[in-house]
């Protein structure tokens, strides 16, 4: 099944003002066609990526063998088009092992932080939970962000609908 590349169509030819006008049912529907669009082309775009795979993926291990590698980019060219097959590298370290590694760098006179770079997180279910001693400890190294805002419509079914985290704050007139 192809997607509905109508969906995206519709919406781009409205100009925001447009948009900012639609009754919320529009929106909606317009929000879960564009979305079907998304996971459908992502879907599509795995199964093009699974065929190319399967077509050069011995070829491409093979030149990255030969250029004594087992990871990264490799290119060849097949009836007019260059291939061009990337195998990134996606390396991870085992925290622990990582910390006793840095332990004994400083159990031999050296300074960790000329070969490693060493990152402090606090998870802020933790962070609530510390008393409050330790949090003035750490407030001046804590920064609040946001991110950006985002919004779901969801239909009401006979009057009810989703509770919202809320809702007990605004009594009875929500």
């Amino acid at each position: 099944m192809i997607p509905e590349t109508d969906a995206l169509d519709e919406v781009g030819n409205f100009v925001m003002a447009e948009l900012e006008k639609l009754p919320l049912a529009d929106l909606h529907r317009l929000i879960r066609k564009v979305s079907h669009t998304e996971d459908t082309a992502c879907h599509y775009r795995q199964v093009l990526q699974g065929v190319l795979h399967r077509r050069f993926g011995e070829r491409a291990h093979q030149q990255r063998l030969d250029a004594g590698r087992s990871t990264g980019t490799v290119r060849f060219d097949v009836d007019g088009h260059t291939v061009i097959a990337d195998l990134p590298k996606k390396v991870e370290y085992d925290q622990r092992k990582l910390k006793e590694a840095v332990e004994a760098l400083r159990k031999w006179g050296e300074n960790p932080e000329d070969y490693v770079s060493v990152e402090v997180k606090v998870g802020e279910a933790k962070y609530k939970a510390w008393p409050p001693a330790v949090r003035q400890l750490f407030d001046p190294a804590r920064t609040l962000k946001v991110g950006n805002p985002t919004y779901k419509l969801e239909r009401i079914v006979d009057g009810v609908g989703p509770e919202a985290a809320n809702d007990s704050k605004f009594g009875e007139y929500v």
